[in-house]
Order: C-alpha cells, then sequence, then structure tokens
C-alpha cells in the first residue's frame, strides 16, 4: 500500500515536471527573433573635447548599420507611430537599446534624418551617445558637436 501511492506520487510528480518543461520558453522562441546586423568596426568619438558640456535637449541623430533596419524605422514613424504596428526588426533594436540605456526611447524622422530620442527627466547626452554607440547598431550617432563614426 505504502509503495503503490509513493509510485504514484513519482508518477504524477513526473508527468507535472514534463508538462512544465514543455510550457517553459526554450530554443524555438529565441530561433523566431528576428536577427539584427551589427558593425563589425567600433565606433570613436570625433571630436571629443571632455570638457566641454552638451547642451542639448532633444533627439540624437542616427545613421543605422543594417538597411532593413533603417527601412522600417521610416515605414514606422511613416506609418503614425503606434506601438501596435511597430516592425519586429525595430522592436528588437529597442530591446538592445533600452537594455544599453535603461529609459524609454521615441523613434523619428525629420526630412531625411533618421533621430531617437530618450525619454526621462534627466538624460546625460554623452552617455546616451556612447551606450549608442557602444551597441554595433549605427554608423554613426550624433548629438551636438559629439560625433561617434
Amino acid at each position: 500500500m505504502k509503495i503503490s501511492i509513493l509510485r504514484v506520487l513519482f508518477l504524477g510528480s513526473s508527468l507535472f515536471m514534463l508538462a512544465a518543461c514543455q510550457n517553459a520558453p526554450g530554443d524555438g522562441e529565441e530561433s523566431a527573433r528576428v536577427q539584427l546586423k551589427y558593425n563589425p568596426s567600433m565606433l570613436r568619438p570625433f571630436p571629443d573635447d571632455q570638457g566641454m558640456t552638451i547642451r542639448h535637449s532633444g533627439p540624437i541623430d542616427v545613421e543605422w548599420y543594417d538597411e532593413e533596419l533603417e527601412k522600417a524605422h521610416r515605414a514606422f514613424v511613416a506609418g503614425g507611430e503606434r506601438s501596435a504596428d511597430k516592425p519586429d526588426i525595430l522592436l528588437e533594436a529597442e530591446r538592445h537599446l533600452r537594455r544599453a540605456l535603461s529609459q524609454p526611447i521615441r523613434f523619428g524622422v525629420s526630412g531625411n534624418r533618421l533621430w531617437i530620442e530618450p525619454r526621462g527627466a534627466e538624460v546625460n547626452y554623452r552617455d546616451v551617445v556612447q551606450a549608442f554607440a557602444a551597441t554595433g547598431l549605427f554608423r554613426t550617432v550624433q548629438v551636438s558637436h559629439l560625433r561617434y563614426q
């Protein structure tokens, strides 16, 4: 009697664990993610005077490394910037940027210029530009006089 109860408990816990493992996120979910192309060369500041303060508020001009990402940025802004309509490749790039920045961001276009605006009360633009440049997603990143290329 005691042995049969133990067998039932063991069998029940095994089935529960198998069911839990099948529902857990795994390799299938990660392979469905969009693959981004990264810039193989490191962006460097040009020119940068460490003593010069950046008096800037607003968007940061960017030039995407991945052409598909650039097209998705333009299409998203042209479509009215509804987050439900954001392309998968732009969502993946936003994940990378938010991870590097820890702040919400907004995408935009002014004429032929693509820009990203960090949102928040206190934004240190020198740190933001440096974080954007380190992601490997851009050819150039510029704010005020500071340009990473």
